[in-house]
C-alpha cells in the first residue's frame, strides 16, 4: 500500500498481507524519516567489539521520538500495489483534530521546520556514510599492504587519513557509542538534530523562536564540518590514493560497491 500526498510524493509504503478475509494496514500519518547512518567500523576505544560484517545501527529515537514528520491535514492518495502493479487508488482525507488549539497555519509552520531538520539530517548522514566507507576500506587494506611489503609509508599515510576522518566524523556523531551505552556520552550534531526534530513535532503547535535558532545553528555547524571533510578528501585522500595506486594498483573511494 502506497501513500502519496497531493504533490504525488510517496510518504509511506506499507507491507500488507494476503490472508483470506479482511486484511488491514495502518499509516501513522508520518512521512519518510531521515536517511540512516551506516556504521562500518568499530566504536572508538572499543577494540573488544568485532568489526561489523554489515553496517550496524546505533541508537534510535530519543524518548520515543522517531519517524518522519507528521503530515498535515489534507487529502492523500492510497494505492494498492500487487506484484508491482497498481490495482486501485482511493482518496484519504485527514482531518484536523477538532480539540487541538493549533491552527492550520501552526501545523504548516511546524511541518516546514521539520522538513528542514530532516534535510539537514540527510546531509549529515551522507557525510558520515562517506567517512565510514573510507575508514572501512583503510582498515581492510592493512593486511594487503602488510603482505605487499615495503609499504610502511603507505600504512602510515592511511593511519593519518583515518585520524583526520575520525576528527571530522566525531563532530557529527558520537563515535564512542557502542549502542546500549548511548547515555554515557554527549550527543553530537546528529543526536541534537534528532532530539530537536522530536521536540518541534510535539502536538500541533508552531515552532518557537528558539527551535528555529537552534535548527539554524546546527545547520551552520554541518556546513562547517562538510567544508572540513571536503578539504580532507581533496588533499589527504587524493595523496593517499596516489601512493596506494603506485604501490598496489588500487584506490579507495566514497562510492559504495
Amino acid at each position: 500500500v502506497r501513500v502519496e500526498n497531493a504533490d504525488g510524493e510517496t510518504l509511506a509504503t506499507l507491507d500488507g498481507s494476503s490472508n483470506d478475509g479482511f486484511n488491514r494496514v495502518w499509516w501513522n500519518f508520518r512521512g519518510p524519516d531521515a536517511n540512516p547512518i551506516h556504521y562500518r567500523t568499530k566504536p572508538q576505544f572499543a577494540d573488544w567489539m568485532p568489526m561489523p560484517e554489515v553496517s550496524r545501527q546505533v541508537g534510535g529515537g530519543f524518548f520515543g521520538f522517531g519517524g518522519g514528520p507528521r503530515q498535515p491535514p489534507g487529502t492523500y492518495t492510497v494505492t494498492l500495489v500487487v506484484d508491482g502493479e497498481d490495482v486501485g487508488s482511493e482518496e484519504l482525507t485527514v482531518l484536523r483534530d477538532p480539540s487541538s488549539e493549533g491552527s492550520m497555519a501552526d501545523i504548516l509552520a511546524q511541518k516546514a521546520l521539520l522538513d528542514e531538520i530532516v534535510e539537514d539530517r540527510n546531509r549529515l548522514a551522507d557525510a558520515v556514510n562517506q567517512i565510514e566507507l573510507l575508514r572501512r576500506q583503510i582498515h581492510d587494506l592493512r593486511p594487503v599492504l602488510e603482505e605487499a611489503g615495503d609499504a610502511e609509508d603507505v600504512l602510515e599515510a592511511g593511519e593519518a587519513l583515518d585520524e583526520s576522518l575520525i576528527e571530522v566524523e566525531g563532530e557529527l556523531v558520537q563515535l564512542k557509542n557502542t549502542g546500549p551505552d548511548g547515555v554515557r556520552w554527549p550527543s553530537m550534531i546528529a543526536g541534537r538534530l534528532q532530539y530537536l526534530q522530536g521536540t518541534v513535532g510535539t502536538a500541533d503547535f508552531p515552532p518557537t523562536d528558539q527551535h528555529a535558532e537552534v535548527a539554524q545553528l546546527l545547520s551552520d555547524q554541518i556546513d562547517e564540518v562538510v567544508v572540513r571533510l571536503d578539504a580532507v578528501l581533496t588533499d589527504e585522500l587524493a595523496e593517499f590514493n596516489r601512493m596506494l595506486q603506485a604501490r598496489v594498483g588500487r584506490v579507495i573511494t566514497t562510492e559504495d560497491g
